[in-house]
């Protein structure tokens, strides 16, 4: 993140905003320093009401208190007024809005007073103008004699739907009218379509009126800030995604640079109406981070920033506790009485971990003394837990889902490590864990597990299922990098949503360069014999079980080959196919046999295999084999097939040769188009039987 840090530190000279008509030579923009929306309040459909309560002169003072020189008022009009002519605004709600201006005014802030989810002007912009301005037209008299220098007008938020660039002065101009006949110096705010994000600058239309300002509003990276929200429904960005990238960083670059453009075409400097990150997916030390950048970014360069808001979502303050959280006042450059989220100590400082290091094969990637990892889901919950009997160091954490999810990563904690991955790279994660209680045939828990880049496009590799059982347990997963992943966005996400489930996470680690982290070490000391346990002393081997070099070919899917510590011999191939093929050998693999075959020789064909995924009725993947030539066509025996479940087995097949070959003319055969999967394949033995 250093080049981040620099770019940051580099800065923009503050613009001059201390006067609204400011000097010829600089943009024109309003005099907007720090300032918040109070959200959830006036705003609400009536029929809701009362959102977060009534706001009071107390909140007002607290937040002038807290630094804040300016509140933007979002306020719903459309169900406070009747829908026919002459339109007339609640007198209620009028006397309501005024008097929270009062308390604003009053505590020493500056107010922008907007037309907020006036819904039906989105929906017909020019059938509802009418009952728009006429709104407008009995708003603006109430504050003909307020300052204009601390009370502005904001003729309607986020205009979208068939409320856009077409339409928008047709539907805006008249109301600016409205309000000019009462108020005709005051400063009025329009943004344009597309729910006024930064892009509408470039094809906003203003009118010819020097007290006229332009506004945007700036959620991006928007599946940063809006991970799992629910209303922004059918794309709801997956959570996860955490902010702090290179690609951030020349992002609010670019964008940056593009208001600066706009400022220089228009002589006018845009205001940000609206910045924030939802609070229930991001932990506070990234919504710190980002509000950060964004002040960062944008304030140096002359352009006011308002964060979305007081106390409802995105919040800044906590109704619960009745405090301000943490840090987010001070990344916006305000007094903070609490100090931010404390950032993760440096794996490289610590002299625990250096010891730890030099135990291990590879290059150790994470911190495993640390386990108070970002957990991600609306129905997971997650609890610390102590004991002495917990492996690693005497703690875990307890993920709980009360029942399986559409997506095992609705429910995940993130694993934060501290180097990139260069492509090519193996990287091995292990863990402690153990099932409390699981809703599964077999009663065990599943993890998934997988190493993966936490920015779009969610890049991972190694993913893996794995099966927890009741006791504590080192668990494994390894596999290689088919791209590089930034160190700012490395992570490894351990997800929960297969089942109904109650697991514990103990210490986790993560390494590079090395295919496991326990079996290593034994490994490199005493290289594993090519015949596993279970076959030893069976017959002769006819193959050699550690080379990979196998003929696979097909244009019915893909293969691709992994690494993996839980299997003999440390290597798999996975097969994926994403239809069915018209035969099955549209993908398939052809496994050298080295020796001769006599007629009538007993074989037996033992393969290693476990189902990734299948699309089957019992969810196992369908394999095709035999023993067959090598050249056309192709002539063989012993056709056979098998299925297999998610876990490691050792499939045997046993046959009688009924025609030879020579030393090298022969292979096992597998074929993997019989179904939509994805199969792991391990060493494959044949051996002649006695």
């Amino acid at each position: 993140m250093s080049s981040w840090k620099a770019w940051l530190a580099a800065g923009v000279a503050v613009s001059s905003m201390a006067q609204l008509g400011a000097q010829a030579a600089e943009p024109r923009g309003l005099p907007i320093g720090p300032c918040i929306n109070i959200g959830n309040t006036l705003e609400v459909p009536k029929a809701d009401e009362p959102g977060d309560g009534a706001v009071t002169a107390a909140d007002f003072q607290r937040i002038r208190a807290a630094g804040f020189d300016t509140v933007r008022l979002p306020v719903r009009w459309d169900d406070r007024s009747q829908g026919t002519a002459p339109y007339t605004v609640e007198l209620a709600w009028l006397n309501q809005v005024q008097a929270t201006i009062d308390m604003a005014l009053a505590a020493g802030l500056k107010v922008i007073l907007n037309s907020h989810h006036f819904q039906p002007i989105h929906k017909d912009p020019l059938a509802v103008q009418p009952w728009h301005t006429a709104a407008w037209a009995q708003i603006a008299p109430r504050f003909k004699d307020y300052p204009a220098d601390r009370l502005w007008f904001e003729l309607e938020n986020e205009p979208h739907d068939k409320f856009d660039d077409s339409n928008l002065r047709q539907v805006l101009d008249p109301a600016l009218a409205a309000v000019r006949k009462s108020n005709p110096t005051r400063p009025v705010i329009i943004g344009g379509q597309k729910w006024s994000g930064l892009a509408s600058l470039e094809t906003l239309s203003l009118p010819n009126d020097p007290n006229v300002y332009p506004t945007f509003h700036y959620y991006d990276p928007f599946d940063f800030t809006h991970q799992g929200a629910s209303w922004v429904a059918p794309n709801i960005p997956p959570p996860g995604r955490l902010f702090g990238t290179q690609v951030d960083a020349r992002q609010l670059e670019a964008d940056v640079a593009k208001v600066k453009a706009y400022a220089a075409r228009t002589g006018l400097m845009p205001f940000m109406g609206e910045s924030g990150a939802y609070e229930k997916y991001i932990p506070l030390a990234q919504r710190v981070a980002y509000t950060k950048a964004i002040r960062d970014a944008f304030v140096p360069a002359g352009i006011p920033v308002c964060q979305w808001a007081y106390k409802n979502t995105f919040p800044f303050w906590d109704k619960a506790s009745g405090k301000w959280i943490p840090g987010l006042r001070g990344a916006l450059g305000l007094a903070d009485d609490a100090p931010a989220p404390a950032a993760a100590a440096s794996p490289a400082a610590s002299g625990v971990l250096a010891d730890l290091e030099k135990q291990l094969p590879g290059t150790l990637i994470n911190d495993p003394t640390r386990i108070d990892w970002a957990s991600q889901g609306a129905s997971l919950k997650v609890k610390p837990v102590r004991d002495s009997a917990i492996p690693g160091g005497g703690a875990a954490r307890r993920y709980t889902v009360p029942g399986k999810l559409a997506n095992a990563w609705e429910a995940q904690t993130l694993v934060p490590l501290t180097a990139g991955i260069a492509a090519g790279q193996t990287v091995t994660v292990g863990f402690y864990a153990r099932a409390l209680s699981a809703k599964t045939p077999d009663g065990k828990g599943v993890i998934g597990a997988r190493v993966q880049q936490n920015a779009a496009p969610y890049y991972g590799f190694a993913d893996t299922t794995l099966a927890i059982g009741p006791e504590w347990q080192w668990y494994e997963v390894s596999g290689v990098a088919g791209r590089a992943i930034a160190k700012e966005v490395a992570t490894i996400s351990l997800q929960f949503g297969g089942a109904a489930q109650e697991v514990e996470i103990g210490q986790t680690i993560a390494i590079e360069g090395a295919p496991s982290i326990q079996k290593a070490a034994a490994v490199a000391a005493a290289p594993e014999p090519e015949l596993p346990p279970p076959l030893q002393g069976q017959g002769v081997l006819l193959n050699r079980p550690g080379e990979r070099a196998w003929g696979s070919s097909g244009a019915g899917g893909i293969w691709q080959n992994r690494d993996d510590p839980r299997i003999w011999l440390g290597k798999a191939t996975r097969f994926t196919t994403a239809v069915v093929g018209a035969n099955p050998w549209d993908l398939g693999t052809a496994i050298p046999i080295a020796q001769a075959i006599q007629t009538g020789d007993k074989l037996l064909v033992a393969i290693a295999a476990r189902t990734e995924s299948a699309a089957t009725p019992d969810g196992k993947a369908k394999v095709g084999v035999r023993i067959q030539s090598n050249t056309p066509p192709y002539d063989g025996f012993a056709n056979n097939s098998f299925a297999v479940g998610p876990n490691w087995q050792l499939i045997r097949i046993r046959t009688t040769a009924t025609q030879g070959f020579a030393p090298g003319t022969a292979s096992v055969a597998l074929h993997f188009a019989g179904a939509v999967q994805a199969v792991d394949i391990g060493p494959v033995y044949v051996l002649k039987l006695p």
